[in-house]
């Protein structure tokens, strides 16, 4: 995935400021896929110079100018494009922690529990985070992506928040029997 898909996503809901679409971004997928302003609003110029989003408006409120983009048509048939045609490499990730993981066998006994107990602690906050945003945030992210309570769309960015909770509950579990069998074969 690239983020200009993930842009693109949000704004096939309704037209949306870059400001909006970071929202988005931190109450729904930022756990999975983090994007600074930065990187959002070089997307959006982007994605507006290959015609796959429009400024749709600009307004003056009390704030600072606000510009809206929209989804194109081309934008439309971008995102439906990606939606359908998963590949092997979308499930291949460059997870820097797996591979600490990997030669982790290289430290001492009690290195390698610290490194356990540390991976346990983030993947913790994660969850915690996670079981934030599905129970509290969901709220918020309705409202910010202007979506109704039975909406699909709403659905299944619920279940990308339960993936990514199964996901760290099953990396705890692994992470406390790898410290089971650290202890068990080197008797720390």
């Amino acid at each position: 995935m690239s983020l200009e898909n993930g842009i693109l996503g949000y704004l096939s809901i309704h037209p949306m400021s870059g400001y909006d679409i970071k929202k988005l971004f931190n109450l729904s997928a930022a756990y999975f896929w983090p994007a600074d302003q930065a990187q959002i609003y070089r997307s959006l110029k982007k994605l507006l110079s290959d015609g796959q989003i429009e400024l749709h408006g600009i307004s003056r409120g009390d704030g600072p100018e606000r510009k809206e983009y929209a989804i194109t048509e081309k934008g439309q048939g971008t995102l439906h494009d990606w939606l359908i045609h998963p590949s092997q490499t979308d499930f291949i990730s460059r997870l820097s922690y797996i591979m600490q993981l990997f030669f982790s066998g290289l430290l001492s006994g009690e290195d390698q529990l610290r490194f356990l107990d540390e991976q346990l602690r983030i993947n913790q906050g994660i969850l915690q985070q996670l079981e934030f945003n599905c129970r509290d945030n969901i709220k918020a992210y309705t409202e910010t992506a202007k979506l109704s309570e039975d909406d699909i769309r709403l659905t299944s960015s619920v279940w990308a928040c339960k993936w990514g909770m199964l996901r760290c509950k099953a990396y705890t579990e692994l992470l406390e029997e790898m410290k089971a069998d650290i202890r068990k074969k080197r008797l720390v």
